[in-house]
């Protein structure tokens, strides 16, 4: 063989070998960037009562569908087990979602309930979010504390945008059992903005947060390095002939205030307490299926620095 024939031979198997370790280089990096999707599988309340909003998941209608968990950490130690783990359901009537949450705790005395003002995010908490347009860029997040505090926000941008001025009406209740503590919520439709699909496919997400070891952990692993949040939901299938609802939510509140100082003798006025009881209503009015008038009357002022404006459209 001549000396050409052995220097061709030789270039062409060290390209072929060059080419090969590439490819296998290249298999682990695919592998970490695709996490699987996990899907969750919800059912209709249909001839059964939909659950009460009391924070005690005794509830039949939350037999009709399993409990789901492994939960996965994401901060601090991304892919890791959490210390405690968490299980939700999810059902639906014509008009509602409702979540029941079970989040479990070994020293349930040690659970850090604070309380604040609406969108505080205080304390031990879990948030759900859904991408109910299934656009993979937008969603809308509900967040509740052990000690009964809501939250919300929309989510834009694949959650490189959160927009907490996005105040809907919904309810919910937490309650602390030698478990942990649980959560129920209802979520009435009208507050979302879905496609007209007879079976809808949503994006589904929930956080957890575990305050004592500052640790969150989600429902579908998300890597630290993902491009976004919103496109890398997990899935929330199960959603048949859901109906588009008109808006018109309304919400009464009331606020009670204890004031306490030195009791002043002689002054029948100055007793050293003053109560004072303050209400009104919250209301969302649907104008179009884009255009939403807030109404608050007679407004709670002590949300006044998270809600600034009494009336707004959205």
């Amino acid at each position: 063989m001549s000396l050409k024939k052995i220097v061709t031979c030789c270039f062409f198997l060290f390209s072929l070998f060059t080419l090969c370790a590439q490819q296998e280089q290249k298999k682990p990096d695919s592998a970490v960037a695709k996490v699987p999707k996990r899907i969750y599988v919800t059912k209709a309340v249909e001839n059964l009562p939909s659950p009460v909003i009391d924070g005690i998941l005794d509830d039949e209608s939350w037999n009709l569908v399993a409990w789901q968990g492994d939960f996965i950490e994401w901060q601090p130690d991304e892919n890791t087990p959490p210390s405690h783990q968490t299980q939700f359901k999810i059902v639906y009537d014509k008009k509602n979602l409702y979540v029941g949450i079970r989040a479990f705790d070994t020293e349930p005395e040690k659970i850090v309930k604070r309380l604040s003002r609406r969108d505080g995010f205080n304390g031990d908490w879990i948030e759900i979010n859904f991408d109910s347009y299934h656009d993979l860029r937008t969603g809308f997040s509900f967040n509740i504390t052990a000690a009964g505090v809501k939250g919300d926000e929309f989510i834009s941008d694949n959650g490189h945008n959160w927009d907490a001025s996005w105040n809907p009406i919904w309810y919910a209740k937490t309650n602390i059992d030698e478990e942990g503590w649980t959560a129920e919520m209802k979520i009435p439709l009208s507050q979302l903005r879905f496609g007209k699909a007879k079976e809808q496919v949503w994006g589904l997400q929930l956080n957890r947060r575990f305050f004592r070891a500052e640790e969150r952990s989600l429902w579908q692993r998300v890597p630290q390095d993902a491009p976004g949040w919103v496109s890398e939901m997990g899935e929330l299938h199960g959603l048949l002939n859901l109906e588009p609802q008109k808006q018109l939510e309304i919400q009464p509140f009331t606020v009670t205030q204890l004031e306490t100082y030195p009791e002043e003798e002689g002054d029948p006025f100055r007793d050293g307490s003053d109560v004072r009881l303050n209400g009104g209503i919250d209301a969302k009015i649907g104008i179009t299926n884009d255009l939403t008038l807030d109404l608050t009357v007679n407004p709670d002022f002590g949300q006044v620095e998270a809600d600034p404006a009494a009336i707004a459209l959205d």
